[in-house]
């Protein structure tokens, strides 16, 4: 799709705007170890799982995903409920900004109407637009909702764009998924700005990629 006359720019939080201190890989090897559990999975299995499932809770969801992982390997499920379970959510207030991500934010918020759209729930999420003092960068934030479907489903998208009464074929969205936010972001007609990294490899191809956020200070769309 053409992203030449682009007004409206969504992007994801997680590891896209901001991230803990202490990573997901991290947490989940200490969860194994908590568990007494042979690690088998890593992060990137958690993430391939991550849009495949709707749960109501933080617990639910890694119950949910574990569970898949250790199904699909053949592991005992007890197993992977054991891992969920020793798990730690990290403190949303204890993020901070991936290097290029608040002054990316302050550039486009001169040029381009902002949105957010993030499959993390909303009571966690908004904790850390607060904690990094953003929310108002966002005319608009769209978070999971018990019951509705997530990235890369086109339907957050989709709302996020009725709600700041805008085209898809003027907007484009900016995140670190292949999986879910530029399959999403395609999903929904939506261009799409994959910033790279550890991401599996997937069928998805990005319109544009980044490798830092520092790189949206001269947008690659425009």
């Amino acid at each position: 799709m053409s992203t030449a006359d682009v007004s409206t720019v969504f992007f994801d939080l997680d590891e896209t705007i901001c991230d803990h201190s202490d990573s997901t890989a991290d947490r989940l090897a200490d969860a194994f170890e908590l568990a007494g559990v042979e690690p088998f999975f890593d992060v990137s299995d958690f993430r391939r799982w991550l849009p495949k499932v709707v749960a109501e809770t933080e617990l639910e969801l890694r119950e949910k995903c574990f569970g898949g992982i250790a199904d699909e390997y053949g592991i005992d499920p007890a197993r992977a409920t054991a891992v969920a379970r020793a798990y730690e959510d990290p403190d949303p207030e204890s993020v901070e900004f991936l290097p290029g991500a608040e002054t990316a934010l302050a550039a486009l918020a001169d040029d381009y109407d902002l949105a957010l759209v993030t499959n993390g729930g909303r009571e966690t999420q908004e904790a850390k637009l607060a904690a990094l003092d953003i929310a108002d960068y966002f005319e608009t934030a769209t978070f999971a909702e018990p019951g509705r479907p997530v990235k890369p489903d086109p339907e957050p998208f989709d709302r996020t764009l009725t709600a700041m009464g805008a085209s898809s074929a003027e907007t484009v969205h900016v995140g670190n998924s292949l999986r879910s936010d530029v399959a999403g972001a395609h999903a929904a007609g939506v261009g799409s700005v994959w910033l790279a990294g550890a991401d599996p490899a997937t069928d998805h191809t990005p319109d544009h990629t980044i490798d830092s956020m520092h790189e949206l200070r001269s947008p690659p769309w425009a």
